[in-house]
């Protein structure tokens, strides 16, 4: 079964798209990131996103969409009620595109549950934030050896010239953790 998995927000959308038929080594067909933060409205982006959805499906046989639900709490300093309402409706227009263009069932899957069932685990006691302990953890699977994460080379700062990982591996690595999930679940 092919899966694409997807973490939506309205600056990137991170996809990942696995065969679960093919071993560990073989499994990942395509991860990369939409960045929609040059666009303009969320209908802007959402034309981008199908855009997207119909050269994946040029491209792969895709048999089912796992979505990272939106979140349902607000999280001190991050979220207030106008950001969690403009997520939740592009989370959905993305989710209804990539049914109706992929033609396949799309499924919301809540991030705990499927880092439990992608076995990343996120430890809130140490000095490392949850979302480069994630990236770390997709890193090291053996679906993302030789996998060549998106970088760039910072242009000004102490760190001139130093090159790192772009912004939206994260994003990859969220819709990875979604995609994987699939492996422990029937769908």
């Amino acid at each position: 079964m092919i899966l694409l998995g997807l973490d939506i927000s309205t600056a990137v959308v991170g996809c990942c798209i696995i065969d679960t038929e093919l071993p560990p080594r073989d499994r990942l067909l395509h991860a990369y990131a939409i960045v929609l933060s040059k666009k303009n409205g969320l209908y802007s982006k959402a034309d981008h996103v199908r855009d997207e959805f119909l050269q994946l499906k040029r491209g792969f046989s895709i048999d089912q969409v796992l979505v990272e639900e939106n979140l349902q709490a607000f999280r001190r300093g991050l979220s207030s009620a106008k950001t969690l309402s403009t997520l939740a409706k592009f989370n959905g227009i993305v989710s209804f595109l990539a049914q109706d263009v992929l033609e396949v069932p799309v499924e919301l899957i809540n991030v705990n549950s499927a880092r439990a069932a992608a076995k990343v685990k996120v430890d809130r006691k140490i000095d490392v934030d949850a979302k480069q302990q994630v990236l770390n953890a997709i890193s090291g699977r053996e679906e993302f050896k030789g996998y060549q994460w998106p970088t760039k080379t910072l242009k000004s700062g102490p760190r001139k010239g130093l090159t790192i990982n772009a912004p939206e591996c994260f994003d990859i690595a969220d819709a990875a953790v979604i995609c994987l999930s699939g492996l422990s679940t029937e769908h």
